[in-house]
């Protein structure tokens, strides 16, 4: 739970950052340095609060940590040969302890945007840095104005990394078809910052040199243009591996979907209290699935066998009140199928609360 909270602060932190860089994006003819000092500034400022929030959140997590309700006696567990239902949380409890999850598709067009962004901002430091490197002579506003290009792409790189290390978290294990495909455009966003890396080597030198009022080295501006023409090339494959990845993910889900809800049922109650009980079978299983804030395809198998099951067993078991329930559990598992653990845990709730207590 911890984790889910951290990792969504994270989303927000880095989506704050990023509109902050867009929002500062240099021009041709960038401002003095004091400009880049108040930059700093205001940005050690705002990762000091950001690890203040997510400290208290984290704190405030522990704090708000359910203690489990004590087990029914023996003697009244025997009385019915349905299981006790696991007690739902008081109100407001499930807003204070289980953030919004981000789903999959909507992690996975922020990874997408990211991974233009770090494109763009890359083309713009090469672009700026071979204009600098053309004349053989590099003045100190053209340093400031190719170092506070080079720290933007190198931000919006970290950013795309961070986003595609909590998607392999959060459903890695789940897009087993597509995750190859990001795993290539990570591969590139790491050459794309290796080479950004040895331009920030150049200009630090050429920076020196400035200040001693050397001379710049020949070989030093042609390291420079040719670093440069290196991370353009890498941007351009990272900017083609990435068009591809987004749609075969979209598709990969869809076609989850489709699959789990096209598993027929294999035990099918006959009788209603057997109905229930099996669907509260399924209710276990897919709390437990969700209990780690992801979903493996094993997961997701037994949920969807449970969920026919269960859904087959209340339409003809359950009457007319009970039989409606089987389009919410298939809506539920597509659902997770789907990525979308947040809407999930909410049918989860809704089902629950209909189904009533066991008796």
């Amino acid at each position: 739970m911890k984790r889910t909270i951290v990792h969504t602060l994270v989303i927000g932190v880095f989506v704050v950052a990023a509109a902050a860089c867009a929002s500062v994006v240099p021009t041709a003819t960038p401002d003095t340095q004091a400009t880049v000092d108040a930059a700093v500034v205001a940005t050690g400022t705002a990762q000091a609060a950001v690890q203040a929030t997510i400290d208290a959140a984290v704190e405030a997590t522990d704090v708000a940590e359910p203690t489990p309700a004590p087990a029914d006696a023996d003697a009244e567990s025997e009385a019915s040969d349905t299981p006790t239902p696991t007690p739902a949380p008081a109100d407001g409890e499930t807003a204070a302890s289980e953030p919004a999850e981000v789903s999959e598709e909507e992690l996975a067009v922020m990874i997408d945007e990211a991974v233009a962004d770090a494109v763009v901002a890359t083309e713009d430091c090469t672009d700026a840095t071979a204009q600098a490197a053309a004349d053989a002579a590099i003045t100190q506003e053209e340093l400031e104005m190719m170092a506070a290009y080079l720290a933007e792409a190198e931000a919006a790189i970290a950013y795309a990394d961070e986003l595609a290390a909590l998607y392999y978290d959060s459903y890695g294990e789940l897009a087993t078809e597509t995750i190859a495909l990001l795993l290539a455009i990570e591969e590139d966003l790491s050459s794309m910052a290796e080479t950004l890396a040895t331009i920030d080597t150049l200009l630090q030198e050429i920076s020196t040199a400035i200040e001693q009022g050397s001379g710049l080295a020949e070989q030093t501006l042609a390291q420079l243009e040719s670093a440069a023409q290196a991370a353009s090339a890498v941007a351009a494959d990272v900017q083609a591996q990435s068009q591809g990845w987004l749609p075969a993910l979209q598709a990969e889900m869809e076609d989850r979907v489709t699959a789990a809800l096209a598993v027929q049922p294999d035990n099918v109650a006959t009788n209603r209290r057997a109905a229930l009980q099996s669907a509260f079978e399924y209710l276990e299983a897919v709390r437990g699935g969700l209990a780690d804030g992801s979903v493996s395809q094993d997961e997701l198998a037994i949920i969807a066998q449970l969920g026919a099951n269960a859904a087959a067993g209340l339409s003809a078991q359950g009457g007319a009140q009970l039989g409606a329930l089987s389009g919410s559990i298939e809506d539920i598992t597509a659902q997770i199928a789907r990525g979308q653990v947040g809407q999930a845990r909410a049918g989860l709730g809704d089902l629950e609360a209909l189904l009533g207590a066991r008796r």
